[in-house]
């Protein structure tokens, strides 16, 4: 995950400009906004306890006739009452609010974190690297096409689309797929998928659907995650390769144009690809998506205090040219299969 020497350079040059500096600071407020609303309670919890003392000094000391008795002195006395019953009366329903709304705020600044983490940050070091890229915070890659391409789940969230605007129009993003289970304590999620899902432009002539998905073995069983179109239109085929056979099914609409698909070539790149990464293909007639499992966020926003403080502008722009370099690992595959130039 390499990056040469004049895009080291643009990266660093990026630390300073203003951009970078104002993003920064507004996500460093969100991630501690917690903080300092805990702070602001505990400041609110004092403040009664600072006037009941101030009083009882007071009163004490005008009773003792080391003060005088006034107006002026009745009435602070009782200004300083009214403030102890504001300020207790501030904390219980400051505390009320934040432990009703606490969730519903979270989802909210992680939302607006996420996306002011992709405009502000992710993006000029993308351009840093690929001046006509882009990220698309507004939409997503279709989820007709995203459970396609990785096991079925519950949920999917997805990160804004990182658009290259080249000739394959490719597209990355990361995903997150879950469902959720009741366990012993509660409700868990389990993981159905993490990793980026990749999406270009179908430069092949093919006809219908095809998927190839990974296989997992235990003992003598071989196993597959569920696949929307593998379990509804897909029909299996092999291919002469014991090994393909064994870490890859193979699903399709057009068995033709599928076998026409799976050259040597094409094979001998998967067989290639068991023993590096986990990885799925579905293609139709207009697109090519593929999924890289790696248990990995790549475009992901620092959350917390410690994700924030670790985090490097020159580890953001390894995993962008980290996922460029497997999506053009992917095209010169295609463009060496039988039939491309």
């Amino acid at each position: 995950m390499g990056l040469s020497q004049e895009e080291l350079k643009k990266i660093n040059e990026l630390q300073n400009t203003a951009q970078l500096q104002h993003g920064w600071k507004a996500i460093r407020n969100i991630i501690t906004w917690r903080e300092r609303v805990k702070k602001y309670l505990i400041l609110i919890m004092l403040l009664p306890f600072i006037s009941l003392i101030i009083t009882y000094g007071l009163m004490t000391l005008v009773d003792e006739g080391i003060l005088p008795r006034s107006d002026f002195m009745h009435e602070f006395l009782r200004l300083l009452s009214c403030l102890v019953l504001f300020s207790l009366a501030l904390y219980f329903f400051t505390a009320f609010f934040y432990s009703f709304f606490v969730d519903r705020l979270d989802r909210k600044k992680k939302r607006k974190l996420r996306s002011l983490y992709e405009r502000e940050i992710l993006t000029p070091i993308l351009q840093a690297l690929y001046p006509t890229a882009e990220v698309d915070t507004e939409h997503h890659i279709s989820l007709n096409n995203i459970e396609e391409v990785v096991p079925s789940a519950e949920h999917y969230i997805q990160s804004g689309i990182l658009e290259l605007h080249d000739e394959r129009d490719l597209e990355i993003v990361d995903l997150y797929a879950f469902s959720v289970e009741k366990g012993d304590n509660g409700y868990d999620d389990i993981t159905d998928f993490l990793g980026q899902v990749y999406s270009i432009k179908n430069p092949l002539s093919s006809k219908g659907k095809l998927w190839i998905v990974p296989t997992e073995h235990f003992l003598n069983f071989e196993t597959e995650d569920g696949y929307l179109g593998t379990t509804q239109d897909g029909n299996k085929i092999d291919v002469e390769d014991i090994q393909h056979n064994e870490h890859y099914n193979i699903y399709c609409t057009d068995e033709l144009s599928a076998r026409k698909f799976l050259s040597p070539t094409v094979i001998e790149w998967f067989n290639s690809m068991t023993s590096r990464r986990k990885l799925s293909f579905y293609i139709n007639e207009s697109r090519i998506y593929f999924a890289n499992y790696n248990d990995k966020y790549f475009f992901d926003a620092p959350d917390d205090k410690k994700k924030f403080m670790a985090w490097r502008m020159e580890d953001a722009a390894r995993k962008i040219s980290y996922a460029m370099d497997f999506a053009n690992e992917v095209t010169e595959m295609l463009h060496k299969n039988e039939g491309l130039s």
